[in-house]
């Protein structure tokens, strides 16, 4: 009796994460998708490219408060719960975007109201759509068990990583159809994923560990520096691909043909690395975060120099290291603060980083120009291994007590 036991608990603990990580790649299809029809929405609103680029932004900061609490309630109510508040938010959001944006292509709707209509939309989704990953990174490492917690880690960011490579194209095949059936795709998708999720056995909430803290303390600032510095790195990556592709190439239409590519391939070699080194647990996770550091410095050092065969093989690199590092720094913060808590706070951190990077832009191009914008994300990825080797020297040294 015990042996059947055993292996019935067994299967509970290696239920399929899959399903979490669909609904994790809205997240990527959505925000990936709304960059492919900014310019329509220009159109049908009337409002200016810089106004739809602060309300873009301002449901991304909305994350910053809403992604820790999301974890605490994670941590009471199960992650079940959450995700399925995350869905209905995101639902609600694009539903009201969608709305807002019809009524104002029709002039049924002015422009100061239409503006009203669609920040409460980003508002729906910076205070909903925020709980949506930690909540499915946590629900996936309570399937997962304790030895495949990075496995998990890595099923989720794989689900993210294949909804921001569909996110263009879908979003461009549907743009054939209408202006605004990319909106009503966004809208219509968590239908689906609330069906899935419905069907989904809701685990416990995790106990907090004898090891793990249920407060903020001061041994966890490097782990958030760390997600912090990548998030810098990457943003200030993407946003100096343009600068440096105008140095080889004159034409506007070629840059962004080379832009796409770019970015694409950044995403397959996230998925890469998530399949071939993360998922099968090849490296321990210090030595994963060593290892992602040393190639985030050697990519980006390589996308520095300018050169366009030499840029393609830098972001390669960069994208696979970037990929190796989030499992691996989350996990050690995990180590030392209570789950659902402490997929928040990288959560946050993630943000913030963007944050940071949207006020480095343009401090760096006053300071040394455009072309400098790949120089500040390689400093950046310095600083990210810096940290990382400090760790791991204060591993050692308490390792050996």
């Amino acid at each position: 009796m015990s042996v059947i036991s055993g292996l019935f608990s067994l299967r509970v603990v290696r239920k399929s994460s899959w399903p979490l990580a669909l609904c994790a790649g809205l997240l990527g299809i959505g925000q990936n998708g709304l960059l492919v029809v900014l310019p329509h929405l220009v159109d049908l609103t009337g409002l200016t490219l810089s106004t739809w680029a602060g309300l873009l932004l301002f449901g991304s900061m909305l994350f910053l408060p809403a992604s820790p609490w999301w974890g605490k309630v994670s941590e009471v109510r199960g992650c079940k719960f959450v995700v399925v508040a995350a869905l209905t938010g995101y639902l609600l959001s694009f539903g009201a975007l969608a709305a807002v944006v019809g009524l104002m292509s029709q002039h049924a709707l002015g422009a100061g109201l239409g503006l009203m209509g669609l920040i409460l939309s980003r508002v729906i989704y910076g205070l909903t759509v925020s709980g949506l990953v930690p909540a499915a990174q946590t629900w996936a490492m309570q399937r997962s068990g304790p030895e495949q917690r990075m496995a998990a880690l890595a099923t989720i960011s794989s689900g993210i990583s294949c909804g921001r490579l569909l996110g263009p194209p879908l979003a461009a095949l549907a743009l054939g159809l209408s202006p605004m059936a990319p909106l009503l795709l966004m809208a219509g998708a968590p239908l689906f994923a609330l069906l899935l999720i419905g069907g989904q056995y809701a685990d416990p909430p995790l106990g907090v560990m004898p090891h793990q803290s249920t407060r903020f303390h001061s041994k966890l600032l490097p782990f958030l520096c760390l997600a912090l510095l990548l998030a810098v790195a990457i943003s200030l990556m993407q946003i100096g691909l343009a600068p440096l592709l105008h140095h080889s190439i004159q034409l506007p239409d070629a840059v962004s043909y080379h832009l796409a590519w770019l970015l694409s391939l950044a995403a397959v070699s996230t998925l890469l690395a998530q399949f071939l080194v993360v998922r099968p647990q090849r490296l321990g996770i210090t030595s994963l975060l060593v290892v992602a550091g040393m190639l985030m410095i050697a990519g980006l050092a390589m996308m520095v120099m300018g050169n366009l065969p030499v840029l393609y093989a830098g972001i390669a690199v960069t994208s696979f290291g970037t990929a190796m590092a989030t499992p691996a720094y989350q996990l050690l913060l995990n180590q030392q603060l209570s789950i659902g808590k402490g997929a928040g706070l990288i959560a946050t951190s993630h943000t913030l980083g963007y944050g940071v990077s949207a006020l480095l832009v343009p401090l760096i191009t006053w300071l040394a120009g455009q072309d400098h914008l790949m120089a500040g994300a390689w400093s950046a990825s310095i600083f990210f291994f810096m940290i990382t080797l400090w760790l791991v020297v204060i591993f050692k040294s308490e390792s050996q007590r």
